[in-house]
C-alpha cells in the first residue's frame, strides 16, 4: 500500500505552536522518537508537549526500527495519538490484532516464554480464555468482597498511623499504595499474607525489563519465580480446591475444554503483575494529585461518594498508567488519510489519546468532577481488550481513598517521586510522603 520511501517521507516536518495543550512550547517532532529512552527520562511534561504536537500536525507518524536505549531493540511502528483513532483501533480487533505482537520492542527469548496470557492473544482463542477467568471479576463479585476491601484498608492505614502518625516521613508506595491491590489479588487468587512481599518484589521487576535497576535478567528471574510459584499454587488447587478464584478456574470447564496449569501460571503473572502495578501507581499518582491541587481535594473529600466515580476515572485518565500497547494489522487502513498496509505495526498511544482536545474539554487540567461524556483509556479503550480488572481497580481506589479521608485527610506527598524508566507504564517505586 505504500514504500519504503513512504513511511520516510511521511511526517517528515516538525511544530510549533502545538494547541490542545501545552499549547506555548515549541516541538521539533524530528527530534524525538517514543521508543527511545531519553523521550521516557524527561519530564512527563515534556512527554505531554511532544504528543500535544503530534495529534495536532502529524496524528499518524511513522517511527524507524532503532536501537532505543532500553535494553531491547525497538522495531517500526506507526504511532497514533489522537482519542479517535486509539477507539476506533481498540474496538476493531479483527483488524488490529494483538496475536503476533503488543510490543514495540522486540521481546527477548529469556522473555518470551512468559507472556503468551490473554493480551497477546486475538479470538477466538481469547475470547474462550476471557470466558473462562472474568467470572470473578464481574461487579457482582466485586461488590462482595468490597467489605475485605475495606477491612484491608482499615488495618493499612491503622499501620500508617500507629508509625508515622507523628508526622515522619514515609515511603508511600512501600507502606501504603502498594497494600491494598496486592493483598485483593492475594487473596482473590488464595495466595498466602506470608507470601505477599515475595509477590511484591517479583511484580516490580516484571514489569521492569527495561529499567537499568532491574533489566532483563531480572524480570527473567522474576517471571520464572512467579510461573513456578503460580504452577505450583494451581496443581495444588486442582488436587485440593479452596474456594478462591485459582481454585475455580483450574475446575472452570467451557466447551469441554478446562485451564491448563501453563495457562492459568501465565495468567496469573499477568494478572499479579499488570493488575497489581497499575492500582498501585493509580493510588500513588492519586495521593501526588491531591497534594498539587488541594481544591480538587477539597471537592472530593467534602463529597466523597457522589464524586468518587468521577474522581477514580480523572486520575486514571490524567496519569493514564498504561502508555501503550501495539497492533499488528490483518489488513490495509486509511487513517487521518494515511495509508497503512496489512502486516505493519500499530502502537496505540492512551496517554495522548486521554489529553485529546476533541475528546475532553481543557484536557490538561485535573478535574474530579469531569463528566464522565467520554470513556477515558486509561484500560485500554474499548472492544475485547478492554481491562479485565478495570472494576477492581476502581473498587480498590474508591476504598482506599474513603479511608484516607475518613482517617489521615492531610496525607500529602512531601518529595520527588522515584519513576521506573519505561515506555510500558507510568511507573513510581518510590515517593516520601506524611500524615501530617
Amino acid at each position: 500500500m505504500h514504500s519504503a520511501a513512504d513511511h520516510a517521507d511521511h511526517g517528515a516536518h516538525g511544530a510549533h505552536g502545538a494547541h490542545g495543550g501545552h499549547a506555548d512550547h515549541e516541538v521539533d517532532l524530528d527530534a524525538e522518537h517514543l521508543a527511545d529512552s531519553a523521550f521516557w527520562a524527561a519530564p512527563p511534561e515534556h512527554r505531554h508537549r511532544v504528543f500535544a504536537a503530534l495529534r495536532e500536525h502529524d496524528p499518524v507518524r511513522w517511527y524507524e526500527p532503532r536501537v532505543s536505549g532500553f535494553s531491547r531493540a525497538c522495531t517500526g511502528f506507526w504511532a497514533l495519538t489522537r482519542y479517535e483513532d486509539v477507539w476506533n483501533a481498540s474496538r476493531n480487533a479483527r483488524v488490529y490484532c494483538s496475536g503476533v505482537t503488543i510490543d514495540i520492542e522486540e521481546m527477548p527469548d529469556e522473555l518470551g516464554e512468559f507472556y503468551p496470557s490473554m493480551i497477546n492473544l486475538d479470538d477466538p482463542e481469547h475470547f474462550q480464555l476471557r470466558r473462562m477467568v472474568s467470572a470473578g471479576f464481574t461487579p457482582k463479585e466485586i461488590a462482595a468482597i468490597e467489605p475485605k476491601l475495606r477491612a484491608t484498608a482499615r488495618r493499612i492505614v491503622d499501620d500508617v498511623l500507629d508509625r508515622f502518625g507523628d508526622g515522619t516521613e514515609f515511603d508511600l508506595v512501600q507502606e501504603l499504595s502498594s497494600k491494598l491491590p496486592l493483598a485483593a489479588i492475594a487473596d482473590l487468587m488464595g495466595v498466602p499474607a506470608d507470601d505477599q512481599q515475595l509477590l511484591f518484589e517479583w511484580t516490580n521487576a516484571v514489569v521492569s525489563p527495561d529499567d537499568p535497576a532491574t533489566g532483563i535478567a531480572g524480570a527473567a528471574e522474576a517471571s520464572r519465580a512467579l510461573a513456578d510459584y503460580a504452577l505450583q499454587l494451581g496443581a495444588e488447587r486442582r488436587a485440593r480446591p479452596a474456594g478462591d478464584l485459582t481454585s475455580a478456574l483450574m475446575h472452570a470447564e467451557i466447551d469441554g475444554r478446562r485451564l491448563s496449569t501453563e495457562e492459568f501460571a501465565n495468567f496469573f503473572i499477568l494478572l499479579a503483575s499488570a493488575g497489581n502495578e497499575t492500582t498501585r501507581n493509580a493510588i500513588t499518582h492519586g495521593v501526588r494529585l491531591l497534594t498539587a491541587h488541594p481544591d480538587q481535594r477539597r471537592a472530593w473529600f467534602d463529597d466523597f461518594d457522589a464524586v468518587a466515580p468521577t474522581a477514580v476515572e480523572e486520575i486514571v485518565r490524567y496519569e493514564t498508567l498504561i502508555s501503550n500497547m501495539c497492533r499488528v494489522l490483518t489488513e490495509d487502513v486509511l487513517v487521518q488519510g494515511v495509508p497503512i498496509a496489512a502486516g505493519e505495526k500499530v502502537a496505540l498511544w492512551y496517554p495522548s489519546a486521554n489529553r485529546d482536545r476533541r475528546a475532553f474539554d481543557d484536557p490538561d487540567r485535573f478535574d474530579v468532577r469531569r463528566p464522565l461524556h467520554r470513556q477515558q483509556l486509561g484500560y485500554g479503550g474499548g472492544g475485547p481488550h478492554f481491562c479485565l480488572g478495570a472494576n477492581l481497580a476502581r473498587a480498590e481506589m474508591t476504598v482506599m481513598f474513603d479511608e484516607i479521608r475518613r482517617r489521615i485527610p492531610d496525607l500529602h506527598v512531601t518529595g520527588e517521586p522515584t519513576r521506573v524508566l519505561s515506555m510500558a507504564l507510568n511507573s513510581i517505586t518510590h515517593v516520601p510522603a506524611s500524615v501530617r
